[in-house]
């Protein structure tokens, strides 16, 4: 059962994807990024181009924003205004 569920963790791709991950979010913790707010803006750029990067990635990269652009970056994204409970599933 476990082996299923952690497929890939021991995997050389696994680990790094893992490093790159680690490397972004400490970029965007070294320049005080809210790390939601900016990966949320990316993932719809990709979602926009078809599921693909961006074809142009200096507007995600912090050094080359506008200052404006990076202040909303350090924004904490909207919450979510849903306040009906959220439905649990019972697996058992």
């Amino acid at each position: 059962m476990g082996r299923k569920n952690f497929y890939g963790s021991g995997s050389e791709w696994s680990g790094q994807l893992a490093a790159m991950m680690f490397s972004l979010l400490m970029t965007m913790k070294l320049w005080q990024i809210n790390p939601r707010t900016w990966l949320e803006d990316y993932l719809e750029a990709c979602a926009a181009a078809g599921n693909r990067a961006p074809p142009d990635l200096q507007p995600y990269l912090p050094w080359s924003m506008e200052p404006a652009r990076l202040a909303q970056m350090r924004r904490a994204p909207c919450e979510n205004t849903d306040t009906r409970p959220v439905e649990t599933v019972d697996t058992s």
